[in-house]
Order: C-alpha cells, then sequence, then structure tokens
C-alpha cells in the first residue's frame, strides 16, 4: 500500500505523523486496570475465526476505545468527553501486517477488499462510568476484537448513530485502509440532512450555553461528529492501551443571547419574541476532506428543503418563558456599572454556509416596564450586516449579543417672545 502524507494545510493529521497516546489521567487508568483484569476472560474468546490473535503475546487483550470531543472554535465548551453528548459512536479499523505490507484486514466496518465506496463501522455504546464494562472499559462494542503486536492498525469514527445520521466512512480504492489520502466522511448514497430548527434554549432560557441535547431523538436536530484517524502500533501497544478517539462537531453552531443596556437600569425589560428566517436548512453533500479553514470552505454543500425554515423563541407559548433580562449594578462609591449576565433565547445547529445581504433576518419583539409605563417595541437586524456571520463553517461556535439600548426620549424648552403689539403714547392733562 502507498504511504500516506504528512499533515495537510489545515493540520489534519495523516497516518505518518500520529503518535500512540499514553493516557495517564486516573479515570482512564482505572479503565486500563480493568482491561487487565479481564484478560483471562477474553482468551476463551480466541478460538473464533473473526479474531486475529498472535500467540506470541503473553496477554490477549481485547481493544478498547477511549473518546473525547473538541471544543467547538470560538466557543465556550468545557465538556470533551463524547458521552457528555452522545452515547455511541461507529468505528471503522483496518490493520496492516507487519510481515507483509499488502495484506490489510478490516476488523471493524464494512470490508473494502473488492471495492471502494462508502461502509458502515461498528457500534460502540457507552456503558457508564458507574457502570464499567469488566471486558471493554466504557464503549462495549460486538464482539472483542484483540491486538496483534505484529499489525499497524488504524481507527476512525462517526457519532452518534442514529436513523437519521447519515454520515459514512468512505474508502478511496479497494484495500485502501483507514486514514488513507481520499478517503472520505460523507453522506450515504441518496441521502441528504436535514434541520428543523430546534431550539435548546426554547423552553429554559438561561445565562449559560447547554451544549448537549442535539440527539436526533423523535425527528430533532443531531449533532454531527467525526474523528480524525487514530494509528496504533501493535508492537508498541501497552497492556490496557485503548484507542483515543478525538471527535470534533461538524455542523455549525449559533447562540442568540439578549441583554440591557445602562439606560435600562431600574426597568423590567422582557424578550417576547426571536426568529430568525432565510437560513438554508438542507445539506445536500458532504465532504470532508473540501473542509478547509485557510479558504475558508466548508465541506457541505448547503439547500433549502423547507421555505419556512425558521429558529424561534416564543413567550406567548408560556407566561413562564415572559423572562426578564438581567439587571446590572453599579460599583458602591465608584459610577461603574457592571452590566447582567446575558440570556441565551436560541441555541441551534445550522447548515455551514454563507448568506448574501438581505437574505437572513432576526426579528426581535421585547416589552419594556416600569411602573404604569409599558412599552412594546419590535426591531429587526439583517445578520449579513454582522460581518462575521456572513460565512458559517464547520466546527464552528458563533454568539451574537444584542444589547437593548433605547434612545432616552428627551425635552428642551424654550419660550416664544412676546409679540409686539406695538408702543403707544397718551398724554394725562
Amino acid at each position: 500500500m502507498e504511504k500516506r502524507k504528512g499533515q495537510n494545510s489545515d493540520g489534519i493529521q495523516t497516518r505518518e505523523t500520529k503518535k500512540i497516546i499514553t493516557i495517564k489521567n486516573k479515570r482512564l487508568m482505572r479503565k486500563s486496570n480493568l482491561v487487565l483484569i479481564a484478560a483471562a476472560a477474553s482468551m476463551l474468546a480466541s478460538c473464533s475465526n473473526d479474531l486475529i490473535l498472535d500467540n506470541s503475546q503473553d496477554v490477549q487483550a481485547p481493544i478498547g476505545f477511549a473518546s473525547y470531543s473538541e471544543k467547538a472554535t470560538r466557543g465556550t465548551n468545557t465538556q470533551t468527553d463524547l458521552e457528555y453528548y452522545h452515547n455511541t459512536f461507529a468505528v471503522y479499523g483496518t490493520k496492516q501486517s507487519t510481515d507483509d505490507n499488502t495484506i490489510i484486514q478490516y476488523i471493524f466496518g464494512g470490508n473494502a477488499t473488492e471495492a471502494a465506496g462508502v461502509k458502515d463501522g461498528v457500534t460502540c455504546t457507552y456503558s457508564g462510568d458507574d457502570n464499567l464494562d469488566a471486558l471493554y472499559g466504557e464503549w462495549i462494542y460486538d464482539f472483542p476484537r484483540f491486538w496483534d503486536k505484529k499489525g499497524e492498525y488504524d481507527f476512525i469514527a462517526y457519532a452518534p448513530v442514529s436513523d437519521n445520521n447519515p454520515i459514512r466512512y468512505k474508502y478511496n480504492a479497494a484495500k485502501a485502509q483507514v486514514g488513507d489520502n481520499g478517503n472520505d466522511f460523507v453522506l450515504k448514497d441518496g441521502s441528504s440532512f436535514i434541520l428543523t430548527g430546534t431550539n435548546l434554549q426554547a423552553t429554559d432560557p438561561g445565562t449559560a450555553e447547554k451544549l448537549k441535547g442535539f440527539t436526533g431523538a423523535d425527528g430533532t436536530d443531531i449533532d454531527l461528529m467525526t474523528s480524525g484517524s487514530e494509528e496504533v502500533s501493535g508492537a508498541t501497544r501497552t497492556a490496557g492501551t485503548t484507542v483515543n478517539l478525538m471527535f470534533k462537531h461538524i455542523l455549525s453552531k449559533l447562540n442568540v443571547r439578549v441583554n440591557k443596556d445602562e439606560n435600562l437600569y431600574g426597568y423590567t425589560v422582557k424578550v417576547k419574541s426571536i426568529e430568525i428566517t432565510g437560513f438554508k436548512d438542507k445539506g445536500t453533500a458532504y465532504s470532508e476532506k473540501n473542509f478547509s479553514l485557510t479558504t475558508p470552505q466548508s465541506g457541505w454543500t448547503a439547500g433549502v428543503q423547507n421555505e419556512g425554515y425558521k429558529l424561534a423563541y416564543n413567550a406567548a407559548l408560556s407566561a413562564d418563558l415572559e423572562k426578564p433580562l438581567n439587571e446590572g449594578n453599579y460599583t458602591e462609591n465608584a459610577p461603574n456599572y457592571t452590566s447582567g449576565k446575558p440570556i441565551y433565547f436560541i441555541e441551534s445547529l445550522l447548515i455551514p454556509q454563507t448568506i448574501a445581504d438581505n437574505q437572513v433576518t432576526l426579528k426581535i419583539r421585547y416589552r419594556i416596564e416600569r411602573g404604569a409605563y409599558v412599552d412594546d417595541r419590535a426591531d429587526e437586524i439583517d445578520l449579513y450586516d454582522v460581518v462575521n456571520l456572513q460565512t458559517l463553517l464547520d466546527r464552528h461556535n458563533y454568539t451574537l449579543n444584542i444589547n437593548i439600548n433605547p434612545e432616552i426620549i428627551k425635552f428642551d424648552a424654550t419660550v416664544a417672545a412676546w409679540s409686539d403689539g406695538g408702543t403707544y403714547s397718551k398724554d394725562v392733562y
């Protein structure tokens, strides 16, 4: 097989540049220990013709997985475990013999021995930190595969495993290995990906991003992820080594949060509705190898499925949703004003896309109250005017801050001069 190149211009690793990662944190060490404890049990399965074993190894340890999620660019995500978002992923794995470099085996996922094409992966399901599987650790798959010290392994995956996740891995040629140049994550044959406008903040707006909840349940939107390819050498594998898969979000995410200005200190301000229309809702094609930060260029081709597609928050659905914006405060013995924490009203996924002038409109309705003063207002924004939102890229998390800052009605008073009625004289005797 042809050897792969180093990193591309976007820093995406290919086979020669990858290193084996030794996990040192206590939680993952605990998982490794459990795999060692189960080694004797795993040997009982060695009679299966589907398991490739090397009898010169002292311990036949099953292949285990650890998974992580990258922070979305410009985001504030501190949750880096895949299971925070999804409880499943589909993995692909190939093995190349060090005795004969022409022998390629597909140990996870569909077989590309005879022909190139899109293949299904093997489902891995999260067992839970409090319920670690004695054989696999955190991520359980259908039956154990075992390390071969005379094998060079490559792994890659997507998440989650779901009926409405169309992402699949495509081998560019017969006998291609995971991570080969030309391989790609794509949409499976004849499929597309359509968003419905799920808003995580729709029923309980707060001062923090919710981050998770795009699971695809009941036809809702799904946070699609793919991993980079990971190379592990069977010869240098240590006991309990896990395959460390780093996942990335491949859609865009848009947050809209609202705050009130110092002018409105002491006023109650409630957002009644926010509606964003004009975004494209359909991914008609996806090619991960086309993604580029330097161009920049998305891996997605965006289209329109539903002309009525919108992202929305509507307080009219419930009185509980008429949440006042947070009050700011003044520093004691100083004139410095600190605004309150802004509230998120929109947190939604988007198909990465470029928008045009007058294409995407945000409409906001809100109310200002103080005593008997009640003022209902509406405004709108062309998102094209927010320059950094003209191009929405894969893997990026965008936040639009709206500051309600109405102009104060001010008065000035002048007095009209007396009109000159004339000056008259009269003699008095």
